[in-house]
C-alpha cells in the first residue's frame, strides 16, 4: 500500500487522495456497467457497527449484502450447497477486505478462485493483491463507509436507469 500513502501525521497514515479518486472513479464505473448489464452485485462488510448502513444501501439498490461470518466454499462449492442452477454474483464490493485485524475476508479468496470481479476498499493494513479493482482508502470509520455506500448506490442506480432507458427506447422504436 506504500505507493498510495501520501504521508503520516500523529501516527496515522494519510492516503494520496488524487490516486484514491482515480481508483474510486474506475470502481464506480465498473459497478455502473455491471448494474447496466443486469448483473448481480453483493456488498460485503464484517464490521457489525456499520452493517446496517451496508444492508440499507443494498436494499435501496435492489442488490444483496452479506455482513456476517462467511463460511469458505460458498462460491466454490455452490452447486453442492444450492443445487445445479445457481447464478453466482457478477461483482462483489468489499467495503472492508479484512475479517478481523489480520485475516483477509474469506469471500475475497472465494471470489478470486471463481473469477468473480471484486471491488475492495483497501486500507493501509490490507493486501490489495486478490482484489480486481482496489480502491485505497479508510475502511474503519462510519463516515467513510457512508460515503462509499452513497457513491456505489448512486452508480448502481444510474446504471439501472440507463438500462431501463435503453430497453424502453428499443421497445418503443
Amino acid at each position: 500500500m506504500l505507493p498510495y500513502i501520501y504521508g503520516s501525521r500523529l501516527g496515522h497514515l494519510i492516503f494520496d487522495l488524487d490516486k484514491t479518486a482515480v481508483y474510486l472513479r474506475r470502481a464506480l464505473n465498473i459497478a455502473a456497467h455491471i448494474a447496466y448489464r443486469d448483473g448481480i452485485i453483493v456488498f460485503f462488510l464484517r464490521n457489525a457497527q456499520n452493517a446496517h448502513i451496508v444492508e440499507k444501501t443494498a436494499l435501496e439498490c435492489g442488490e444483496y449484502a452479506h455482513t456476517r461470518f462467511w463460511r469458505g466454499g460458498i462460491f466454490t462449492n455452490s452447486t453442492h450447497q444450492f443445487g445445479a442452477v445457481t447464478r453466482l454474483p457478477d461483482l462483489c464490493i468489499f467495503l472492508s477486505t479484512l475479517n478481523d485485524i489480520l485475516m483477509q475476508h474469506t469471500a475475497v479468496r472465494d471470489s478470486a478462485k471463481m473469477g468473480i470481479a471484486t471491488i475492495g476498499i483497501v486500507d493501509s493494513n490490507s493486501n490489495p493483491n486478490m482484489i480486481t479493482y482496489p480502491v485505497p482508502g479508510n475502511d474503519d470509520s462510519t463516515a467513510a463507509i457512508q460515503l462509499y455506500c452513497k457513491l456505489f448506490k448512486a452508480a448502481i442506480l444510474r446504471g439501472k436507469d440507463k438500462r431501463k432507458e435503453h430497453l424502453s427506447a428499443s421497445s418503443a422504436g
